[in-house]
Order: structure tokens, then sequence, then C-alpha cells
């Protein structure tokens, strides 16, 4: 199983009309049993827990690592209540953590606008997958090699604690 690429496209959402849509691209960079990052913009990795259980040990993850939980956005239930769209458990969680958002403003007062730094926590086909947006591909389109720096810490952290869950 270890290396097996997963369909783009299966799952997705269903609507009140019964049409399946989604969003394109799930699957995209995602391979069983180990981390991958994929080419464009993410960490991914399938893990073993269920979904719940997966979020809290991220939350546990990141307190470890010095990081606070900001935001906890319940996208499945989000879409039902106001799309009336079904689609398995997803949550974005918004992660921040003082000492490095600090810095980053310090750096740059507008750097606030990539904070918090978000992880997805996710059901798709069964399977648990928790995925990072890579701080370093985020920050890239600012220029500034200062803040890249300080991304590329908080980034290997971050894929740490995906890792570890």
């Amino acid at each position: 199983m270890k290396g097996e690429m997963n369909e783009m496209g299966k799952g997705g959402m269903k609507g009140r009309h019964g049409m399946k849509g989604g969003c394109k691209g799930h699957g995209k960079g995602m391979h069983r049993g180990h981390a991958m990052e994929n080419e464009e913009y993410a960490y991914v990795r399938e893990v073993e827990l269920g979904f719940d259980e997966t979020v809290k040990r991220v939350k546990e993850e990141l307190k470890k690592e010095g990081f606070g939980v900001l935001s906890e956005i319940k996208v499945d239930e989000l879409f039902k209540e106001k799309l009336d769209l079904d689609m398995e458990p997803y949550v974005i969680l918004g992660a921040c953590n003082p000492k490095f958002s600090s810095e980053l403003i310090g750096i740059d007062m507008d750097s606030g606008t990539f904070l918090p730094c978000n992880l997805v926590v996710y059901v798709k086909e069964g399977k648990t997958y928790v995925s990072l947006l890579l701080p370093t591909k985020a920050m890239s389109i600012t220029g500034n090699d200062e803040l890249l720096e300080v991304a590329a810490k908080v980034e290997e952290i971050l894929k740490g604690v995906v890792d570890r869950v």
C-alpha cells in the first residue's frame, strides 16, 4: 500500500439537488501511509486514527511546540448549514506561535496576512488525512529572505507535528 497514489475526484460533496462536485484536486499529492509534500503547496499525511482522535492529537502536538489553535472551522458543518451540502468530516485549524508571529510581524507588518498557519484534518473515502499549508510556499510570494528564514523554521516544526500524529 505504501507509495500507492490515491485516485483523484472520488468522494466529493452532494448538494440539495443530488449533484456531485466537490473541490478540484482532492487526492493530489497524497500517498498512503506516509507524508508527502505536494509539489505546489501542501504537506499531506494519511493517519491511522479516526477523525476526532486525529483533530485531538494535532492540537496536542501543536501545544507541545508552543502553538495555540486560534480558529477551528468545521467546513463540513458549515457547508451543510449554509449550502445543504453533505461531505465527509473536514476541519481547518488556524495555528499560531506568538514567538514566530512576532518575529514575522517585526520584519514586515503586512506578513500578518499569512497568519495563522493552516492545518487541515479531513476524511476521504474512509481514510483520515492531515494536511499543512507549507509556510515557505506561502511566504515565497513576498520575495523577502528574512521572512522565508522564519517560515522555514516554522515549517520544519509543523511538519514534525504532522509526522507525529
